[in-house]
C-alpha cells in the first residue's frame, strides 16, 4: 500500500513539474552564459557579483554568483539584449552589452579600484555581497511580485529557508536574532517580524554569522549566533507604516490584527495585536522558549530547562491542536537612543486565551498483564500571561560597554479537565481544575571591558526570583491508590485537594578575561560562583462533604524541602589558528556543594568536584565551506522537586517520589557539523552528527500495577546511547529548486521497571523531498513527500509506525491584483504491528484581492477545507503504547479587510 502511494504521489510530481517546465518554455527559451572571473594577475575572484538587466520590458533580471574558482553561469532569455555588471569590492564595476542567440563562454577581468570601500558600497548595486561573516542581500533584485511579508522576501533569498512557524535558517544555521536598522526586533525572536514587517518596506537583508552585540568581543567571545537585520528603503526609515486586518466568517468566528511600526534613527515603536477565535496561536510554547533565551541558554543552566518546560504555564501553551481557541494578544515595544552613549530598550506582551481539547487514546500497557485502556479527556483552559522587559546599555566608547536587563514574567490560570478511564476491570471518572500562578524576575548586570587589544574583560552578575503555585482540585468516582492513599468512604465521590508552591534564588557571579598573545594564539581563563536557593511544598489531602480534612501525612505525602547548591568554578580556554585549522580546547574545574532539608530535617549535605573538559576544532575549507567539530564533558543538578522524598499525586493513574541522595548527571556530547552553499553549482548542503553517552543520570524507577504507576527518582549509572543525524542537500537548477532532507535519531538505554532492568532501543528516521518553482510572472508551486518512521524495542516486543504526508503548496498572482493560495496534505498513517490505518486530508486556501496602488484589501480565508474532525498520532515508552485521535477544529471560513498605512 506503500508502495502504491508513493509511485501515485511521485509521479504526479513529476508530471507537475514537467507541465510546469513545457509551460514556462511555451514563451520563452533559455540559453545560458558562463565563464570565469579573473584580476589583471590572472587569479580567480570569488563571490563577485553579475547582473543581467534586460533592455526590454517585461523581462526578469537576472544575477549569478562567482564560486571559489570565480565561475559563474547566468540564464538569459533567447534573443533578449542585456545589459551585464561585474562588481566586487575593492574593484572597479565593469559592464558588458550583449544579445545571444546560443550558449556561450565568456571570461571578464576587473582591475583593482582606487576608491575607499565605502565609495564602492554606495556605488555598486550588487545584488549578493559576501564579506567574511556578512551576507548581504538587495532585496529587489529577488522579489517576483506577489510578496505581501517579510516571510515571502525571504524566501527568495538564495541559501535562505523559512518553515511555517516563522522559523529562519541561512545556509542550514537556524537565526537566533532579528533585528531592524540594527536594533532588535522585540525580543530578536524572528517569527514576529517575519510574519508582520510589510514586504514593500525591506530594502536589504544581511545575515550575520557568529555575531556579537559588542564589537570588540568579535572574533574573541567565538558566537555561534546568526543574526538578521532588516533594512529599511529610504522612504521608511522614518515613517509609521503597517497594516490592520479585520475578519469576520461562519460560526461567530472573528479576527482583528493591527501591526504598526514607527522608525527613526532615534526611535523606533513596535506595536502589533492580535484578536482571534479562528485557531491562530498568537504566542507558542515556541516562541515562550525564545523569550527565556532559546534551547542552548536553558542547556546551560543546571535547573532551568526542566522548570522552564515542565512549568504549569508552559503545559498551557504546549497544546497545539484544539477544538476551540480565543486569543486577546498584544504587544509593544520601544527602543530609544537617549543620549550618543545611552540606548533604552524595552517590550511588553500580553496575551489572554482560552482553549478546548479533546483527546481519545487507546493504550498498551507492556507489562506481564497487558493491561488495554481507553481513555478520553477533553478540557477547557484559561492563561493570561504578562512578558516585560527592559534593557539599557551604556557605551560612553569604544573600549566600555555596560547593560542591564530586567525581566519580568507573571502568569496566572484557569483548568478544568474531565478524563475518562475504561478497562475490563476498572471505571475511573475524573474532573480536575487547576489554578497555576507564577511570577518571576530576572536582572543581569554585563560589564564589559577592552584595556589594550591584547586584553578584553567580560563581567556578568545575574539574579533570579520565582514563585510559582498551583492548586489541584481532583474529583475521583472511585478511590484511587487505595493501597496508599487512605481515602475515607463517604458517599459516591472523593474529594482531593493539592497544593503546590515552588520559589527559587540563584545568583551569578561570573567573570572571564580574553587574552591575545598574538594573531595566532588566545588563552580566556575563567572563574566565577553560582548559588542556588530553592524551596518546594506540597500539600494532598482529603476534603470531607462536611467541610473537614482528611490528611495524608501519616501515609508518606507532603513535603516541605528546601535544596541549597553553590557552584564555584574556574578554568580556560585555549584558541590556536594554524592554517585553516582553529584548536580551541580547555577545562572547567567545578566544586559543588549542596545540601537538602525536608521539614526540619537535614536529610542530605554533600560535596563533590568534578573537571569537564572541552574541544572545539573549526576547518575553514573556505569561507563558503566549513567543518566544526565540538566534543565536550557536561554535568547538571536536578531542581527541588526531585529531592523532595515524600510523595505527591501527579495523574489519576501516577504518584511521583523524589530522592534525597541524587547527584549531578555526568555525560559526554559530541557533534560533528558540515556546511557548504556553492551559488556556481547552486548546491546548498548542510548536515550535523551528534553523540551523547551519559555516565551518571536521574532517571525514574517504576512500579506498575495494572494502569497504576509509582515513580521515584534514582542516581544511575545505567547505560544510555543517543545518536542522532540531520543533513539538508538543495540544489537551483533555473527557476526550480530540489531540496532533499533527512533526519534519523536512534537511542538504546536501560531502565528499572518493576525491579526488573529492561533494555530498550529507541529509533526515528525521517525524510523530506520536495520540488518548488520560482516564476515571476506564472504560478509558483511547491510539492514534496515526507514520511517518518518510529520503532520502539525491547526484550519482549517489537512496535513500528509509519506516517506519510504529501504536500503541495501553490502561490499564484494573476490578473495583476489577485493572489491565490493554496496547501494541502494528505495523511497516512499506519501501526505495521496492528495493521492499523488512518487517512486524513488537511487543506487551506484564500484568496487575496489588491488593486495596485490602493492601500485596500480583501480576502477570503478558508481553514481545515475538508472539516477533518481529528487526526492520529502515537507515543511509545518503557512500559506502554499508545495510538492517539487528537480532535482539531473544524472548517472555518472567513471573510478578511485589510488597510495598508
Amino acid at each position: 500500500m506503500l508502495i502504491q502511494i508513493k509511485k501515485i504521489y511521485l509521479n504526479k510530481l513529476f508530471l507537475t513539474l514537467l507541465f510546469l517546465t513545457g509551460f514556462s518554455s511555451l514563451f520563452a527559451q533559455q540559453v545560458q552564459l558562463k565563464g570565469t572571473v579573473i584580476d589583471s594577475t590572472q587569479n580567480p575572484i570569488p563571490y563577485t557579483n553579475l547582473i543581467a538587466s534586460p533592455l526590454a520590458e517585461n523581462q526578469d533580471i537576472t544575477f549569478a554568483i562567482t564560486d571559489n574558482q570565480g565561475r559563474y553561469k547566468l540564464n538569459l532569455e533567447q534573443g533578449v539584449k542585456y545589459q551585464i555588471e561585474i562588481t566586487h569590492m575593492g574593484f572597479s564595476k565593469q559592464t558588458d552589452t550583449l544579445q545571444l542567440a546560443t550558449n556561450q563562454e565568456k571570461n571578464y577581468t576587473l582591475e583593482k579600484s582606487t576608491e575607499s570601500l565605502e565609495q564602492v558600497i554606495i556605488k555598486q548595486e550588487m545584488a549578493v555581497i559576501v564579506k567574511e561573516d556578512t551576507i548581504t542581500y538587495r532585496t529587489d533584485q529577488f522579489k517576483t511580485g506577489e510578496e505581501r511579508k517579510l516571510r515571502e522576501v525571504l524566501k527568495k533569498l538564495p541559501g535562505v529557508e523559512v518553515d511555517r512557524e516563522g522559523n529562519v535558517t541561512v545556509n542550514g544555521k537556524k537565526v537566533t536574532k532579528l533585528m531592524v536598522e540594527g536594533k532588535t526586533f522585540f525580543t530578536g525572536d524572528t517569527k514576529l517580524a517575519v510574519n508582520n514587517i510589510p514586504a514593500d518596506a525591506v530594502d536589504e537583508v544581511e545575515a550575520l554569522d557568529n555575531y556579537s552585540e559588542v564589537s570588540f568581543l568579535k572574533g574573541l567571545s567565538d558566537s555561534d549566533q546568526m543574526a538578521l537585520n532588516i533594512k529599511l528603503k529610504d522612504g521608511k526609515k522614518e515613517f509609521v507604516f503597517g497594516d490592520i486586518e479585520v475578519g469576520g466568517g461562519i460560526k461567530e468566528r472573528f479576527l482583528f490584527h493591527p501591526t504598526l511600526f514607527y522608525y527613526s534613527p532615534k526611535t523606533a515603536v513596535n506595536v502589533i495585536g492580535d484578536v482571534n477565535n479562528i485557531g491562530k496561536k498568537s504566542f507558542t510554547m515556541q516562541d515562550y522558549i525564545n523569550f527565556e533565551g532559546g534551547y542552548a541558554a536553558m542547556m546551560d543552566g543546571s535547573t532551568s530547562f526542566g522548570s522552564i518546560y515542565n512549568s504549569d504555564f508552559a503545559q498551557f501553551l504546549n497544546q497545539e491542536d484544539f477544538t476551540y481557541q480565543k486569543n486577546d494578544f498584544g504587544a509593544g515595544s520601544i527602543s530609544q537612543q537617549l543620549s550618543n552613549a545611552l540606548r533604552l530598550e524595552a517590550f511588553s506582551i500580553v496575551n489572554k486565551g482560552k482553549t478546548d481539547t479533546r483527546t481519545t487514546n487507546n493504550i498498551t500497557y507492556l507489562t506481564d498483564a497487558a493491561v488495554d485502556e481507553n481513555r478520553e479527556t477533553q478540557t477547557h483552559n484559561k492563561v493570561f500571561f504578562t512578558l516585560n522587559k527592559l534593557k539599557l546599555r551604556y557605551q560612553p566608547n569604544s573600549d566600555n560597554d555596560l547593560a542591564y536587563e530586567a525581566f519580568i514574567k507573571t502568569s496566572n490560570g484557569d483548568a478544568s479537565q474531565n478524563l475518562n478511564s475504561f478497562t475490563a476491570e476498572d471505571t475511573t471518572l475524573t474532573q480536575i481544575n487547576e489554578q497555576p500562578k507564577n511570577v518571576s524576575v530576572n536582572q543581569e548586570v554585563r560589564y564589559n571591558k577592552q584595556f589594550s587589544y591584547e586584553h578584553t574583560s567580560t563581567l556578568i552578575a545575574n539574579y533570579t526570583y520565582s514563585d510559582q503555585q498551583n492548586d489541584n482540585n481532583w474529583l475521583f468516582n472511585q478511590p484511587v491508590f487505595s493501597n496508599l492513599i487512605p481515602f475515607q468512604e463517604e458517599g459516591d465521590f472523593f474529594n482531593l485537594l493539592q497544593n503546590n508552591a515552588t520559589k527559587k534564588h540563584q545568583a551569578t557571579l561570573d567573570l572571564k578575561h580574553y587574552w591575545v598573545l598574538n594573531n595566532f594564539n588566545h588563552i580566556y581563563p575563567r572563574v566565577g560562583l553560582t548559588y542556588l536557593n530553592q524551596s518546594f511544598a506540597s500539600v494532598d489531602r482529603q476534603q470531607l462533604q462536611d467541610g473537614r480534612f482528611n490528611s495524608f501525612q501519616a501515609n508518606g505525602f507532603n513535603n516541605d524541602t528546601r535544596f541549597r547548591l553553590t557552584d564555584m568554578y574556574a578554568g580556560f580556554q585555549y584558541k590556536v589558528k594554524a592554517g585553516d585549522f582553529i584548536f580551541k580546547p580547555g577545562v572547567m574545574y567545578h566544586s559543588y556543594v549542596w545540601n537538602v532539608n525536608q521539614f526540619t530535617d537535614e536529610i542530605a549535605n554533600k560535596q563533590k568536584s568534578a573537571w569537564l573538559p572541552e574541544l572545539n576544532i573549526e576547518y575553514e575549507l573556505s569561507s563558503a565551506e566549513k567543518i566544526e567539530l565540538d566534543y565536550g564533558l557536561k554535568t547538571s543538578f536536578s531542581n527541588v522537586q526531585q529531592y523532595a522524598n515524600r510523595l505527591r499525586l501527579v495523574s489519576f493513574n501516577q504518584l511521583y517520589r523524589g530522592n534525597e541522595n541524587l547527584e549531578n548527571q555526568l555525560y559526554h556530547s559530541a557533534s560533528l557539523r558540515y556546511h557548504q552553499f556553492n551559488m556556481y553549482k547552486g548546491i546548498f548542503l548542510n548536515a550535523n552528527l551528534s553523540y551523547t553517552k551519559r555516565e551518571k543520570s536521574i532517571r525514574n524507577i517504576t512500579q506498575i500495577e495494572g494502569i497504576d504507576q509509582v515513580n521515584t527518582s534514582i542516581y544511575t549509572s545505567l547505560p544510555e546511547n543517543n545518536y542522532s543525524f540531520m543533513g539538508s542537500f538543495a540544489k537551483q537548477i533555473s527557476k526550480y529548486k530540489f531540496t532533499l532532507r533527512g533526519n534519523l535519531s536512534l537511542a538504546d538505554y536501560s531502565r528499572l521497571v518493576n525491579d526488573e532492568v529492561n533494555d530498550y532501543q529507541s529509533n526515528n528516521y525521517g525524510y523530506t523531498l520536495k520540488a518548488e518553482t520560482r516564476f515571476k510572472n506564472w504560478p509558483n508551486l511547491e510539492i514534496g513527500w515526507e514520511q517518518r518512521l518510529s520503532s520502539f524495542k525491547s526484550n519482549r516486543l517489537e512496535n513500528k509506525f509509519t506516517q506519510i504526508n504529501p504536500y503541495a503548496v501553490l502561490d499564484w498572482d494573476f490578473l495583476n491584483d489577485f493572489i491565490f493560495s493554496a496547501d494541502y496534505t494528505y495523511n497516512y498513517y499506519e501501526n505495521l504491528n496492528t495493521n492499523q490505518i488512518n487517512r486524513f486530508d488537511i487543506g487551506n486556501l484564500s484568496l487575496y484581492y489588491n488593486k495596485e496602488d490602493s492601500p485596500w484589501g480583501f480576502e477570503i480565508d478558508v481553514d481545515n477545507l475538508f472539516d477533518v474532525h481529528y487526526k492520529n498520532e502515537n507515543s511509545f515508552n518503557q512500559f506502554l503504547v499508545s495510538d492517539t485521535n487528537i480532535f482539531i477544529q473544524p472548517r472555518t471560513i472567513l471573510f478578511k479587510l485589510s488597510y495598508k498605512l
